[in-house]
């Protein structure tokens, strides 16, 4: 027989024996399946030895256990529906904490109230998802760093070992900065880690103590004591910017071509000095005499500044330095008790206040931008009252520079918490809370109206009196629509 004959064969045999195969394994594991099910008609016959084992069901997961609420945190209402939007956070006289939208309404309670504890400055995060405050006990005397979503979820609490007298969050939306006295009464810079490790850790030291985040988040501009003006990164050694700073508060450290700005002591003559990245192109702007005030606008560029004699500085113990040598430029110098504008590039000052020959101007305590830079708020100090910052009888008036127009304002009494804690040191605050709006329309103020003898919250647009929005000592904008934003929501 030829051998392609042969080898036809051999291949139909083949296949004819794989087919076989198969149709035995699907008997099989018919039989095997009966067999299991305990099918005793099935031919034991056909059962081979080795059955299929039948697949395990899933199994359960288990039940989480569920975690308590902190002490002090506020159960929302069930038939509360949560609004977004742009939000206040208000902190009460009993020391809770709850955040509104503009209007008052949709109130939700982030704190209730337990017996020593107080809640106070309210701090937004920069994308406006997360709030922080501080939470202490005054009976065991602890303190901690909490923090929330505007809605009271992704709770955290992180133990502090002292009581800040300010906060301020970093770009990230997932660190803290606090400031306030150390173990041996010195200012402490800290910086409590609400994404990672939850615990906070000690930075910096010195007294008096101003700071600004760097745009990063990787380090502070400081200055401290009033000796040095330093980069301290979060990790790692300082570096000095300026080894005696001229006679200022709080320095600035901008996302811009401008990214430095702070006073100066060159040759026994104080200057207000901008600088570029690393400090790098540093021009002096004006030079002044006293104990300088500032505060920026980024979106307009604009500065405003407001020179004291340094024995009315709402900080004491400023030490008096100078420091090398001169600028090369030539520029202009702002006087005493002027509330004065000028461009971040330079320029001719432009004064605000007084209003020359109409009336004998009052001291300006304070002053604040709104978001868009179109508009400048200030205080202006009627009458100190008794003395103190608390004091009941003294009396405040705001003024407005607003499209280029000037728009008087109400008079009013601030609540100590406004007086005492905010005012002093406006220009640290301005880079933590804003008391203006996101869209710019409307500034929130709190304390006692003059004309109707009212206390609370205030809502104010320029140019149309005020309106009583809720109780509380203070309240603090969101940047933008609270709640709307993923990327710190934890």
């Amino acid at each position: 027989m030829p051998r392609s004959s042969i080898a036809k064969i051999l291949s139909i045999v083949a296949t004819a024996a794989l087919i076989a195969a198969a149709c035995s394994g699907v008997a099989d594991v018919s039989a095997g399946d009966a067999a299991a099910t305990g099918d005793r008609d099935a031919s034991s016959d056909s059962v081979p030895e080795a059955r299929a084992t039948p697949t395990a069901p899933p199994s359960p997961r288990p039940t989480p256990t569920p975690e308590p609420d902190p002490a002090g945190r506020a159960e929302l209402p069930d038939d509360l529906v949560l609004e977004t939007g742009p939000r206040l956070a208000i902190q009460t006289s009993e020391g809770q904490i709850f955040t509104v939208l503009g209007d008052g309404s949709n109130v939700v309670a982030l704190t209730e109230a337990t017996e020593g504890r107080v809640n106070t400055l309210p701090t937004w995060s920069q994308d406006a998802n997360r709030l922080a405050w501080l939470a202490i006990d005054e009976a065991a005397g602890d303190t901690s760093l909490r923090s929330a979503r505007f809605d009271g979820s992704a709770w955290r609490d992180i133990a502090l070992r002292d009581t800040p007298t300010y906060l301020a969050w970093g770009p990230s939306g997932r660190q803290v900065a606090t400031l306030g006295p150390g173990p041996f009464g010195i200012l402490e810079l800290g910086v409590a880690d609400i994404d990672q490790t939850a615990e906070w850790r000690a930075v910096d030291e010195g007294t008096p103590f101003w700071f600004s985040w760097s745009p990063d988040g990787d380090a502070f501009l400081v200055h401290a004591s009033g000796l040095r003006l330093d980069f301290v990164p979060l990790e790692g050694p300082s570096q000095v910017l300026e080894q005696e700073p001229g006679l200022f508060q709080a320095p600035r450290w901008l996302d811009g071509a401008v990214q430095l700005i702070y006073a100066d002591e060159v040759a026994g003559e104080q200057f207000l000095v901008v600088a570029g990245p690393e400090g790098a192109g540093r021009r002096a702007l004006v030079s002044y005499d006293g104990y300088l005030q500032f505060s920026i606008a980024p979106e307009s560029g604009l500065i405003a500044l407001h020179v004291i004699d340094p024995s009315l500085a709402p900080i004491p113990d400023v030490i008096t330095a100078s420091f090398q040598d001169d600028f090369t430029d030539i520029v202009d110098a702002i006087p005493r008790g002027e509330l004065t504008l000028m461009a971040e590039f330079g320029g001719d000052p432009f004064v605000l206040y007084p209003d020359p020959g109409n009336f004998q101007p009052r001291p300006v305590v304070g002053f604040f931008w709104s978001p868009d830079g179109g508009s400048l708020a200030w205080l202006v100090e009627l009458d100190p009252g008794d003395g103190d910052c608390a004091s009941e009888t003294a009396q405040y008036e705001w003024q407005f520079w607003t499209s280029n127009t000037f728009l008087p304002g109400p008079r009013f009494t601030p609540t100590p918490t406004f007086a005492c804690d905010y005012i002093p040191r406006f220009d640290q605050f301005e880079q933590s809370v804003s008391f203006w709006s996101p869209d710019s329309t409307v500034l929130t103020y709190a304390g006692t109206d003059l004309f109707t003898g009212e206390r609370g919250i205030w809502n104010l647009r320029p140019g149309v009196g005020p309106q009583l929005m809720a109780a509380g000592e203070i309240a603090v904008w969101s940047p933008d629509a609270a709640g709307s934003a993923a990327a710190s929501s934890l």
